[in-house]
């Protein structure tokens, strides 16, 4: 009957072992995630490419790419007009179409890596969020490991003192 408790225990704890591990390698995996996408948005710039060759992060590179370009419709003319003013305090004329276009790029491409280091801050305080949840993880998975270790040795223990003892012939 003692046997059959401690199997019973045994099963719980292995169960208990592997759903942390897998837990544990699916946090492994986000981050992994993270950091992929964190390199790809670094520039401020993601092509279609990186998008399309990292299907984990999909939507993300689509968020992402929504959330900059609304802030580049709200500040692309405040930093662009700056630029234009500036350039045309400095030589007394309007600068040219071709000037304008260059000046509307450089502010689109500054406000696009400015926005990639706000996001960097976002997917930082994510990471911080799933190494807390790892260290909690490793701290139930060693504890779990330990009473596993502990029924097998009770369990062993009680094996041997059931079993009868052999004292030989005569």
């Amino acid at each position: 009957m003692g046997y059959a408790l401690f199997a019973n225990r045994k099963i719980y704890y292995v169960n208990m072992v592997n759903e942390i591990q897998l837990q544990l390698d699916s946090i492994a995996q986000q981050k992994q995630n993270l950091l992929n996408f964190n390199a790809s948005i670094s520039d401020g710039h993601v092509t279609l490419d990186e998008a399309l060759s990292d299907p984990a992060n999909f939507s993300s590179y689509k968020n992402f790419m929504t959330m900059a370009e609304q802030r580049t419709a709200e500040s692309i003319g405040f930093l662009a007009g700056d630029a234009i003013a500036s350039k045309k305090s400095q030589t007394g004329q309007e600068p040219s179409a071709e000037e304008r276009n260059y000046i509307t790029q450089q502010a689109r491409s500054q406000i696009y890596r400015e926005f990639a280091k706000d996001y960097a801050k976002l997917l930082a305080a994510q990471e911080n969020q799933l190494d807390m949840q790892q260290k909690r993880l490793e701290t139930k998975l060693t504890a779990a490991q330990q009473q596993l270790q502990a029924i097998e040795q009770a369990e062993g223990q009680a094996i041997q003192q059931a079993t009868p003892k052999y004292a030989g012939l005569g």
